[in-house]
């Protein structure tokens, strides 16, 4: 049996930006100021309705009714955008369980403890905005559980004001520190770890500091052949020298520097690849599509070990617009200055698969 949406659905979610009344779009989202005694001008509620006559699947990492798993905020304090702290989740191709109905005329709300993810230390008026993508399911096997047909649409809702009492810096900076006794070698630090795993990291590890050393020697080269172009678009000296810098660190990092590996992947994560805190290099958690994932090739394990480093702040701070190779080649073409700052786009440059010049 076969989930499916009238392709009219899906043709009006592409088209939707902003403003969903003016252009028949089935879904809309608000957001509201949330009283909290707790923690008083903290939090938000985030609420997304459909408006159609019929059931629409979102995914759900993409929205946080999970939590978040990515920055899909838009923070600022008297005009200057403010840091996303938390974790940043590498998720793989979504599967029918990962997308949640919206019935037609229903609203799915989530409370979100704004502070608790956003580096909020001053008190004052934040500006708190959403203006994010949200995958929709056109047709999904429900016996193999695998969406054979995705559409993605950018909607928005109007800012909001929260008058924050202020977070404490230390709050931030052990936002997702390590610990536990970890188990060092000369390569990497394990935590959580069987012998098992430690020796696939090994491999892992050996396979991400060639990946990047290699991609490093491709951009000292000054190259802007199609294995650039594919993946970070049109040339220009600015976005050349950003790409350099990130691969740069990324090299000097797995060469020079400890990586610690944690095998504790939390349980809401576990279908994922991996995750980081942006502000705790170089701690990677790994989860279960890591380790069926092969050693090398597309979406490998040392691609996967590129794609978090790069998410470091030190190393760049990229974030995850985009998913797959199909979603990477597009921001390319489309955004390049989005492409040059996301994650899968560095993990496929340095992955070079199928293999370009």
């Amino acid at each position: 049996m076969k989930i499916s949406l009238r392709a009219v659905v899906g043709a009006l979610l592409l088209a939707g930006i902003g403003s969903a009344s003016a252009a028949g779009i089935p879904l809309s989202v608000e957001l509201k100021a949330q009283a909290s005694k707790g923690a008083p001008g903290e939090s938000v509620l985030w609420q997304i309705t459909n408006r159609s006559d019929e059931a629409v699947y979102v995914l759900r990492w993409e929205t946080p009714l999970d939590g978040l798993s990515r920055s899909i905020f838009e923070v600022s304090y008297k005009g200057q955008p403010v840091r996303y702290m938390d974790k940043i989740v590498h998720w793989g191709h979504p599967q029918a369980d990962d997308f949640v109905k919206i019935a037609p005329g229903q609203t799915l709300s989530a409370e979100v403890n704004i502070a608790a993810s956003y580096e909020m230390t001053s008190a004052g008026d934040y500006t708190i905005g959403f203006d994010g993508q949200l995958s929709y399911m056109m047709e999904a096997n429900e016996k193999s559980g695998h969406v054979e047909d995705l559409g993605a649409s950018q909607l928005s809702a109007d800012a909001i004001q929260l008058n924050s009492l202020g977070r404490s810096p230390t709050y931030y900076q052990n936002l997702g520190a390590p610990t536990g006794a970890m188990d060092f070698t000369k390569a990497a630090a394990y935590a959580n770890c069987t012998t098992s795993r430690k020796t696939s990291l090994a491999s892992a590890h050996t396979q991400a500091k060639t990946y990047a050393t290699n991609s490093l020697n491709y951009m000292n080269s000054g190259s802007t052949s199609a294995r650039y172009t594919t993946w970070f678009g049109s040339y220009t000296s600015t976005r050349y020298a950003s790409v350099k810098s990130h691969y740069t660190k990324i090299s000097g990092a797995l060469n020079n520097s400890t990586v610690t590996y944690n095998c504790a992947c939390a349980p809401a994560n576990a279908s994922a690849f991996a995750y980081v805190y942006p502000s705790q290099p170089y701690q990677i958690y790994l989860c279960n599509a890591f380790w069926s994932a092969a050693n090398s090739g597309t979406d490998s394990r040392g691609g996967t070990i590129i794609h978090e480093m790069s998410h470091f702040t030190i190393n760049g701070g990229t974030s995850d617009y985009v998913y797959g190779q199909t979603g990477a080649k597009n921001l390319a073409r489309t955004n390049p200055a989005k492409a040059v700052q996301n994650a899968d786009n560095h993990e496929y440059f340095s992955e070079n698969t199928p293999a370009q010049n």
